[in-house]
């Protein structure tokens, strides 16, 4: 069975994330997995964009991200669940997020509602699923 499960959740859509973990620490029960919650902040790699944001302001940045995360998991993960902030493509992130920490399984949410991301980019559980070294599992409507 699975041993290490990552959980991409977007925070900017807490109730979702919930939903999201709360179906992984099911699965995760059947087995005694461990779970690590992964939140991707985006980049500020456009050049245009870089050139306006001092180191200063992505620290800040950064921590008040990471500060929003940790709460997150203090109001609905269990005390054994540990987390990484990626910075970044988010597909990316979350695949780099799984080999580093060598998961088995990532259980990623697709949101059919933002479909007009998916015309011009692609949908980033489809990233998931298409390039991750271990199983992925998609969920839909996790929220009755």
């Amino acid at each position: 069975m699975f041993k290490k499960i990552l959980v991409p959740i977007d925070i900017d859509y807490p109730r979702t994330a919930a939903a999201v973990y709360q179906k992984a620490a099911a699965i995760a029960g059947l087995s005694d997995a461990a779970i690590r919650v992964v939140s991707v902040m985006p980049g500020f790699g456009m050049p245009i964009v870089a050139s306006y944001i001092s180191d200063e302001m992505r620290e800040q940045a950064k921590n008040r991200f990471k500060e929003s995360l940790e709460k997150f998991i203090r109001e609905n993960c269990d005390k054994t669940v540990t987390y990484r902030v990626g910075i970044g493509k988010h597909w990316k992130e979350i695949i780099k997020a799984a080999d580093k920490w060598e998961a088995d399984l990532i259980i990623v949410y697709h949101n059919r509602r933002r479909e007009i991301n998916e015309v011009f980019s692609g949908s980033c559980s489809q990233r998931v699923s298409d390039n991750a070294n271990c199983s992925v599992l998609r969920l839909r409507k996790v929220l009755s």
